[in-house]
């Protein structure tokens, strides 16, 4: 009975674990540039309960949550018709330094402002981060300002990247270093829209839901059948 308690409960962090997912990618689906996550299981140990028979019978241990990948896949273009909105069309990101000096990010967001410091102007995201040029220095507003400047990084492995909250990512060793794009293809007027897709997150969801249920239903009968044994001795 202990095993169907260890299943039963790992199938309902699992579960949970997905439906959480899917609420961060439906809450996200007017956010500018925003690329869903979807949550990958893998099961727990099998064994089998009849030794070495020529059929054997498998028994598993649950299931746990393997990974969590990020969808890179284009969003529709909105026009906007700003002179500081942007979207990349294609591969790539936009850097940014932190305003509050926690190093530089990558986001696809590229609704973009000029912001006083100074007698400087700089050009940065809704949140006052900078946003970098090839060379990854800050965008001073000028006579010479073109959006040209702006700087488009691509990375061996993007799926690697690690989000960090606010729609942007960091590096990590598994998706290498950020090299400039030297051609990249920005549309200046534009906004990338939300990856989102609102009928497959559906799908998920009523799927993760059931599954949740099924889990609870189990957990609730491996509880009845301890007790029932329990009343037996």
């Amino acid at each position: 009975m202990i095993r169907g308690f260890y299943a039963a409960t790992t199938g309902l962090i699992t579960h949970q674990t997905k439906m959480d997912v899917i609420a961060n990618n439906i809450a996200n689906i007017n956010t500018t540039g925003f690329k869903p996550q979807q949550v990958s299981f893998s099961s727990l140990l099998y064994f089998n309960v009849n030794g070495g028979a020529a059929n054997p019978i498998a028994v598993g241990h649950g299931v746990k949550p393997e990974k969590t990948d990020l969808n890179f896949s284009q969003g529709d273009l909105q026009r906007t018709d700003m002179a500081l909105d942007f979207a990349i069309l294609g591969d790539g990101f936009f850097a940014l330094e932190s305003i509050e000096g926690g190093g530089i990010t990558y986001t696809r967001d590229g609704s973009f402002r000029f912001s006083s410091e100074g007698r400087r102007n700089y050009l940065t995201d809704a949140a006052g981060n900078y946003v970098l040029d090839s060379r990854q220095r800050r965008i001073e507003q000028g006579e010479k300002y073109e959006h040209s400047q702006i700087g488009v990084f691509n990375f061996k492995n993007p799926y690697g990247l690690i989000p960090v909250g606010g729609n942007q990512f960091r590096q990590s060793d598994i998706s290498g270093r950020g090299e400039s794009v030297k051609t990249p293809e920005i549309k200046v007027g534009y906004l990338e829209s939300s990856s989102v897709k609102t009928a497959e997150e559906m799908v998920k969801m009523i799927e993760a839901s059931k599954g949740f249920a099924l889990s609870s239903r189990v957990l609730q009968t491996a509880d009845e059948m301890e007790k029932t044994v329990n009343q037996l001795r």
